[in-house]
């Protein structure tokens, strides 16, 4: 199941601009015929309840993909402190609480007023 699952969020027309206006026709053609036949009110109840599904899926979908690029950028940002003069303490400063990411930043912004102004990088 969670090999499908990723097979379906590496898809690229997921994300493409042009699936909200399709959806939206359908969705606009799906009243129209639903109206124009005088189908029965338990018919759009089913097709609120399909939409709210499809919406409820179509959410853990972009979530998925999003938590696993945060974490390939983060791994990313790692590597890249790791390779650099940096401090090592700023290593998964994302898993840290917002007391301590604070203090880090604080820290930072204070080391960097102290600097002289053309040591500085823009």
């Amino acid at each position: 199941m969670r090999w499908r699952f990723r097979q379906i969020s590496n898809l690229s027309w997921t994300g493409h601009r042009a699936i909200p206006v399709a959806l939206t026709a359908l969705v606009l053609t799906w009243t129209a015929v639903g109206l124009s036949f005088s189908f029965p009110r338990q018919w759009f109840l089913l097709t609120n309840m399909a939409a709210t599904l499809i919406t409820f899926f179509l959410l853990l979908l972009l979530q998925h993909s999003q938590n696993r690029d945060m974490k390939a950028l983060h791994t990313k940002l790692d590597e890249l402190i790791r390779s650099s003069e940096a401090g090592n303490h700023w290593i998964a400063a994302e898993k840290k609480d917002a007391d301590a990411i604070e203090g880090m930043r604080q820290q930072h912004q204070d080391q960097i007023s102290q600097e002289p102004p053309e040591q500085r990088c823009v």
